[in-house]
């Protein structure tokens, strides 16, 4: 992890802002790396001229923001539906273009499902082999979010794979709602983690879904995940993320300040 509190970063969604609105609320509140999603109408490949791409990258260096990720999760099924995955492979590729051509280093995805049936139908383990050659050739670290399988099958599906540019996005409270430990994963991916989310749950139970909370108020410790992290050899920011806030801003700031005051211990 970086130890210093001006490199705490935010996955721009969180905001639920138009693109320019969450940019600036970004400045503002210090938070000087940003992931923005690709996957929206917005930022889609398929609409965003020439003039427009290079319009964006202006904007994000003028406001003093360093644009690290592109998020490209195509939500539903991700890449488990048969029918929808040569076309949701070819969006994500895009997506990994627009990347290569905006310079920016990460592409976050989502693999869906990942339990014995999914990878009996192979559907999987196609997408991974697939997003390997267009990320290498792109030289774009693509990296799948935890949740909704055991970090090492992840880890041990990735190594399958003879690519260094496949890697993994942490997301602890993915974790906890799926009812995995969210620290333990962080040993299996050691060599994967790119980018990481500061993003806490409470874990669900017989009955009762788990469901993700402000930072401080689930189940995640949150010092103990900044130190496995940089324990893992993980030197990048903690992206904060909150997928559905009730005061985004507020929360978004009370997140950067928990970070902050652990980070000048």
């Amino acid at each position: 992890m970086k130890n210093d509190d001006s490199g705490i970063g935010v996955v721009l969604d969180s905001f639920r802002l138009p693109v320019k609105e969450a940019l600036q609320s970004a400045a503002n509140l210090g938070l000087r790396e940003v992931e923005l999603s690709a996957a929206t109408d917005e930022v889609d490949p398929a609409g965003l001229s020439r003039t427009g791409r290079r319009h964006l990258s202006r904007y994000v260096l003028d406001l003093g923001l360093r644009l690290s990720a592109l998020g490209g999760d195509l939500g539903g099924t991700r890449f488990n539906d048969g029918a929808k995955l040569e076309q949701r492979l070819n969006r994500t590729r895009r997506i990994i273009e627009l990347a290569a051509e905006l310079h920016v280093p990460i592409v976050t995805t989502h693999l869906g499902r990942v339990d014995d049936e999914a990878l009996r139908r192979g559907y999987v383990r196609q997408a991974i082999e697939y997003l390997a050659e267009v990320a290498d050739r792109a030289s774009i670290r693509v990296a799948f979010e935890t949740g909704s399988a055991d970090p090492q099958v992840v880890a041990d599906l990735l190594g399958e794979v003879d690519c260094r540019e496949l890697a993994a996005c942490y997301d602890p409270a993915s974790l906890l709602i799926d009812g995995l430990d969210p620290l333990a994963g962080v040993e299996p991916l050691a060599d994967r983690i790119v980018i990481a989310r500061a993003r806490d749950a409470v874990a669900g139970a017989p009955g009762r879904p788990g469901h993700e909370t402000p930072l401080g108020d689930g189940q995640l410790d949150l010092a103990e995940y900044l130190a496995a992290l940089d324990q893992a050899g993980y030197r990048g920011v903690a992206f904060i993320r909150r997928t559905d806030a009730e005061r985004p801003r507020e929360e978004i700031a009370d997140a950067k300040a928990r970070i902050e005051r652990l980070l000048r211990r």
